[in-house]
């Protein structure tokens, strides 16, 4: 009889116990905030850029007396029409002006029409669009024209336009672009007045 007592004791004390339980709330342990890791910064473009591409050129001499040109003709006045390549590198020191290093070379065309010109020129430049750039050329460079069978070096100029295939960081070029430009590297005036009219387009890689 004890032991039954004992248990019927031990087994109201259980359940109490048990239905307690349910009305005691857990403890609330707040959650720590997860550390959010930090934006990478996006480096601007360097400013340098790199292009090449064709060259369309035009040279024309009109002098006083007749003279013997590298063809052995001898005329007053004298044309040539040549085709080649167009190399230029540069630097943006902002979106508004940079400097810029160039060559031409035009071998093919008219026989003995050959231009060849070596430039550094100052390089102001605006924005039309988001995309498209205009841009001036002042500068000063070294022209070899076989066709007068002149070599001078002095001031040379030109303008340009270039499209951005890239979206532009800070306002700075980026990636790859396609330029279109006419330049005069030559012009002298004098007992022969020489003009070199200059087409060139092409590629440029912004880095």
């Amino acid at each position: 009889m004890k032991k039954v007592f004992f248990s019927l004791i031990t087994a109201t004390a259980l359940s109490s116990t048990l239905f307690a339980g349910k009305n005691v709330a857990p403890a609330y342990i707040p959650s720590l905030p997860v550390p959010e890791k930090p934006a990478q910064e996006t480096l601007p473009p360097l400013g340098l850029y790199i292009g090449g591409g064709l060259t369309y050129a035009k040279s024309e001499c009109q002098c006083d007396n007749s003279v013997r040109f590298s063809d052995g003709t001898t005329s007053r006045v004298n044309t040539g029409k040549s085709y080649g390549i167009n190399l230029r590198a540069g630097y943006d020191f902002s979106e508004y002006v940079g400097i810029e290093g160039r060559y031409l070379y035009t071998p093919w065309g008219d026989k003995d029409k050959t231009l060849k010109h070596y430039g550094l020129y100052l390089k102001p430049m605006a924005a039309v669009t988001d995309n498209i750039d205009v841009y001036g050329l002042l500068g000063y460079g070294k022209t070899d024209c076989e066709t007068l069978s002149e070599s001078q070096k002095g001031f040379a100029w030109g303008l340009g336009a270039e499209y951005q295939l890239s979206k532009k960081e800070q306002g700075t070029s980026n990636g790859w672009g396609v330029y279109a430009e006419y330049s005069r590297p030559l012009k002298k005036s004098g007992d022969r007045n020489i003009k070199t009219n200059v087409f060139t387009s092409g590629v440029a890689y912004h880095f």
